[in-house]
């Protein structure tokens, strides 16, 4: 029963966003790696609005979440709930950051905003 309800959850994200969410990091950086593509690493909280609307609304956006699949793994962390990898320090939330599938920090943006003006903040990364 636990695994149909993960399933139905898991189907809902990835149709609600155009893009599967992980939430294990070393997982994500070999999935980087073996398909040629940048993590983008979002720390949030589900008591933060401006995660919640990155999430809800930001990246249902059909260009930004086409881009993102194009351009990245990406993984969603809670700073409350999830191990947080060291080196990745924080002031606020949300934090997006750009990772190569080396732990490279490649880019980083700090706070939501509209879907337009994040596909561009992406676009300058990568």
């Amino acid at each position: 029963m636990k695994n149909v309800i993960l399933l139905i959850i898991f189907t809902v994200l990835l149709q609600a966003t155009g893009f599967q969410i992980e939430h294990n990091f070393k997982k994500a950086l070999l999935k980087a790696k073996t398909q040629n593509k940048e993590v983008m690493m979002m720390y949030s909280a589900v008591w933060c609005p401006e995660c919640n609307y990155m999430k809800d609304v930001a990246f249902k956006n059909t260009e930004v979440s086409k881009y993102i699949q194009k351009h990245f793994i990406v993984i969603s962390l809670d700073i409350q709930k999830d191990k947080l990898p060291k080196g990745f320090d924080y002031v606020g939330i949300p934090t997006f950051f750009f990772i190569d599938s080396n732990t490279k920090l490649i880019g980083k943006i700090i706070g939501g905003d509209r879907a337009d003006r994040f596909l561009k903040k992406l676009k300058s990364i990568r």
